[in-house]
């Protein structure tokens, strides 16, 4: 089997490399052949995969978080199908975060995962299209795997950008979130899903997710399943301050939903406007600001492992 692996060394404030370290010989012994690059720069593992799956390569595996599969995913799903109707997409987790390989059941200690990537287990999984305003307002289009959102958490996006994960994934993303409450105020938000025009309303957060879980654990979307062929939309409504404060604990349980304001339905494709352009938070990153088309693309991808 003709296999890359494509480390991000920066994953995990830099302990991707290290973490790899430990499961690079496990690796070379179930792929005595496999190749390895390493990223660069921002996107490079996107421009990896498609140019290895363009190539014939059978298996592309991510070494990073959630950027960095994400990036796989995207260079996999830009090669024509006919062409990549035979490669498979897998991930050893060694970023910060990780919530897709956490949701997939992918372990991240080295022996499991090896272990776990010899069974041969292959499945049809679910990704996600976004359309969205790019810089200078030229439309952009990227997969993503696990949630995209607007509102509070498009605000946590560009500050995470702005001063990086100093505390680590999950306990950047809870100050963050805990700073970004306390200045909230909710903007108002089209909604169109499945086709169907709603009434603008005033929303604190819209969220589609394919996964259950983001920034790090915290369980947006609880019962979201990456095989349905559906992604879940969670909005939460204006509501005052100390309330909204109350909900971010409860989210790492995925206790928030259900409580009075927060609505979570199933839908195959949301669009979403708003007055004014928006940051869009994309799998934790911030990329480009409303309007957003969001859509499901069911068994987009094989997951091996």
């Amino acid at each position: 089997m003709k296999t890359l692996f494509i480390v991000n060394p920066a994953a995990g404030h830099g302990r991707a490399g290290g973490r790899w370290q430990a499961a690079r010989e496990l690796a070379a012994r179930l792929y005595p052949d496999m190749e390895l690059a390493r990223t660069e720069r921002p996107g490079h593992a996107r421009q990896l995969a498609r140019e290895a799956i363009a190539g014939g390569a059978e298996l592309v595996v991510a070494v990073g978080g959630d950027g960095t599969v994400g990036e796989v995913v995207d260079g996999y799903l830009a090669v024509p199908e006919a062409a990549r109707r035979l490669a498979a997409v897998a991930t050893f987790p060694a970023g910060s975060g990780c919530d897709f390989a956490a949701h997939m059941g992918i372990p991240r200690d080295p022996g499991a995962w090896a272990k776990a990537l010899d069974s041969g287990r292959r499945r049809r999984v679910d990704a996600a299209r976004a359309v969205f305003r790019g810089s200078g307002g030229v439309p952009r289009s990227r997969h993503f795997l696990n949630v995209a959102a607007l509102g509070i958490p498009g605000d946590v996006a560009v500050s995470v950008a702005r001063r990086g994960k100093v505390l680590g994934g999950t306990l950047t993303y809870l100050l963050e979130g805990a700073l970004a409450v306390l200045g909230a105020k909710a903007r108002p938000i089209r909604l169109t899903v499945d086709g169907v025009a709603e009434p603008a309303a005033p929303y604190h957060l819209v969220a589609v997710a394919n996964t259950s879980t983001f920034g790090g654990g915290m369980r947006l979307a609880p019962d979201a399943d990456a095989e349905d062929g559906l992604l879940d939309l969670l909005t939460i409504a204006d509501m005052p301050r100390a309330r909204l404060l109350s909900l971010m604990p409860k989210a790492y349980s995925g206790a928030h939903v259900g409580l009075p304001g927060v609505v979570l339905r199933k839908a195959a494709r949301i669009e979403i406007h708003a007055d004014e352009p928006m940051p869009l938070n994309l799998d934790g990153d911030a990329d480009g600001t409303s309007p957003v088309v969001l859509e499901a693309l069911p068994k987009a991808f094989v997951l091996l492992g």
